[in-house]
C-alpha cells in the first residue's frame, strides 16, 4: 500500500477504470457526479443512478462520458513483470477494505462537505483514465472512496481501490488542481503498475531457486528489513514517476500545472525531520524540485488538454 504523503506500512496498491464512493456512494463505470451540480451532464447522458452502502444516505450520480477524453497517450503499458495485475490485486484485496470498514464502524465514513469538488474533479481525471488505456486487452478498474480519518491522506491498493480522507482536504484547503495532482498521483500508481514492478525488483533480492508467491514476498518484507531498505530506492523511484505522471495526466484533464503544484509546496512547508529505518517516499522538498523541472513539459501537455476539452464541450 503507498500513500500520497505519509509512509506506507506496507507495499501494495493499484489498478484502474474509475469509480468514487463515499465509503458510502459508488462512482462506476469511468466516474459519476452528483446531478444536483451537474443537470446538464446528467441530461446529456441520459442515466441516473442512486448507490449507497448501509447506515449510509444515498447520492445521486449520472455516468461520465468519455467524449471529454483527451488522445494524447502519456503511459505505456508495462512490460516483463512478475506474476499477472490479478495476482497482485488479489493479494491485497483487503488493506482498503478494513480501512474503509473501520471508517464506517466508526462513523467516519461517508462524505461530507467536499463532495461536489471531489466528484467534479474525479470526472474530468477519469476521462483522461480511460482513454490512457484504450486498446488495452485487460483495462482496469480504479474505485473511489472517501472517509473521514486523520490517520491516512490518501492511497490506492492492488485490487483498485483509491481511499481519500475528506479529513486531508479539508485540512490541506485543497483547490481542485490540488486534488486533481493528489487523485492522479494514485492513479499513475496504477497506470504504470509500480506495486508489480516493487514486487519483481524484489525478486532479485531473495534465492533464485526458490518459487515465490506474491504473499510470499509480503511475507519477506515482513520479516527481513534488509531487502525493504535495499527496494528503497525503487519506492522512491516510484513516487517521483506517479508525481510527474500524476501531474500531466490531470494535466490533460485542464488543470493548471503549476497551481497543481502548490500542494507539494504545502507539503514541503508542513514536512518534519524523518527519522524512520526505511523511507517509502522521499523528502517532501526532493518531489517538489523535480516537480518544478516537469512544468514546462507539463504546461504543454496542459494547452493540448485544454484545447481538446474546450473543442469537446
Amino acid at each position: 500500500m503507498f500513500s500520497f504523503t505519509s509512509p506506507a506500512s506496507g507495499l501494495r496498491r493499484r489498478t484502474v477504470q474509475c469509480v468514487w464512493v463515499g465509503a458510502a456512494a459508488f462512482f462506476s463505470a469511468g466516474a459519476l457526479l452528483p446531478v444536483s451540480t451537474q443537470a446538464q451532464d446528467a441530461k446529456r447522458e441520459g442515466e441516473v443512478r442512486t448507490d449507497a452502502a448501509p447506515r449510509r444516505a444515498a447520492m445521486a450520480f449520472a455516468v461520465a462520458s468519455s467524449t471529454q477524453a483527451a488522445a494524447l497517450q502519456l503511459i505505456d503499458e508495462p512490460m516483463g513483470l512478475a506474476w499477472t495485475a490479478s495476482e497482485v490485486a488479489q493479494a491485497g484485496a483487503g488493506d482498503a477494505t478494513r480501512v474503509i470498514s473501520k471508517a464506517t464502524d466508526a462513523e467516519g465514513g461517508a462524505c461530507r462537505t467536499h463532495c461536489e469538488a471531489i466528484a467534479r474533479v474525479w470526472l474530468r481525471l477519469a476521462a483522461v483514465i480511460r482513454a490512457q488505456q484504450e486498446g488495452q486487452a485487460h483495462p482496469l478498474v480504479l474505485s473511489l472512496h472517501v472517509v473521514q480519518s486523520d490517520n491516512i491522506d490518501a492511497f490506492s491498493v492492488p485490487d483498485g481501490t483509491l481511499v481519500l480522507s475528506e479529513d486531508f482536504v479539508r485540512r490541506r484547503q485543497l483547490d481542485d488542481a490540488q486534488l486533481a495532482f493528489v487523485l492522479a498521483h494514485e492513479a499513475s500508481h496504477v497506470l504504470l503498475e509500480h506495486e508489480r514492478q516493487t514486487l519483481t525488483a524484489a525478486l532479485s533480492l531473495l534465492p533464485h531457486n526458490v518459487s515465490r508467491t506474491v504473499d510470499d514476498v509480503y511475507v519477506e518484507f515482513g520479516f527481513n528489513i534488509s531487502v525493504v531498505r535495499l527496494l528503497e530506492p525503487v519506492m522512491h523511484q516510484a513516487e517521483y514517476e506517479a508525481d510527474e505522471v500524476g501531474l500531466q495526466l490531470a494535466a490533460l484533464a485542464a488543470y493548471v500545472p503549476v497551481e497543481q503544484v502548490r500542494i507539494m509546496e504545502i507539503e514541503a512547508q508542513a514536512e518534519a525531520p524523518l527519522a524512520a529505518v526505511v523511507s517509502t517516499h522521499p523528502t517532501a522538498k526532493s518531489r517538489l524540485a523535480r516537480l518544478q523541472t516537469q512544468l514546462p513539459l507539463a504546461e504543454r501537455v496542459f494547452e493540448y488538454g485544454a484545447q481538446h476539452r474546450k473543442t469537446a464541450l
